[in-house]
């Protein structure tokens, strides 16, 4: 029982984490302005969804903290940087990931539960070998050195 609870849990975080990135479609392209310190202004990231031309302080930096001449000597300090990323390669990661990861825990509801009922069945309620005692006591008993 607390494994079907543990799958569910598992596709529920699955459905979560790509709808959460299906979201952010609009998203993939953005200018990320880093302004340092200047004046009695601090230090601050800017982002904006905006294109390729139009990534520079003055139209990614709202509010401007500066007014009036002030504006071009902070916005010369600041660095601005064009960047973009790939939404499928994300969600194809993701579902490889999660595959992998759903395999592996089969694999492993199989290796505790389903081998040890298969063994069970095919040898019987005979006493299996367990250690290494096990074998020097039948190889002592059949007289095989």
């Amino acid at each position: 029982m607390k494994l079907l609870f543990c799958v569910e849990a598992l596709c529920l975080v699955c459905f979560v984490l790509l709808s959460r990135v299906s979201a952010k479609n609009s998203e993939d392209i953005r200018c990320k302005c880093i302004c340092p310190p200047y004046r009695e202004v601090e230090g601050h990231i800017y982002k904006q969804n905006v294109s390729l031309k139009d990534c520079n302080c003055l139209h990614v930096v709202e509010p401007m903290p500066v007014a009036g001449k002030d504006v071009e000597a902070y916005c010369l300090r600041c660095e601005c940087k064009f960047e973009e990323r790939s939404s499928g390669t994300i969600k194809v990661t993701i579902i490889i990931y999660l595959s992998i990861l759903g395999l592996l825990l089969l694999y492993m509801v199989y290796l505790t539960l389903l081998e040890p009922m298969l063994k069970r069945r095919l040898f019987g309620h005979s006493q299996l070998i367990q250690s290494e005692d096990d074998v020097i006591g039948v190889c002592v008993a059949l007289k095989v050195y």
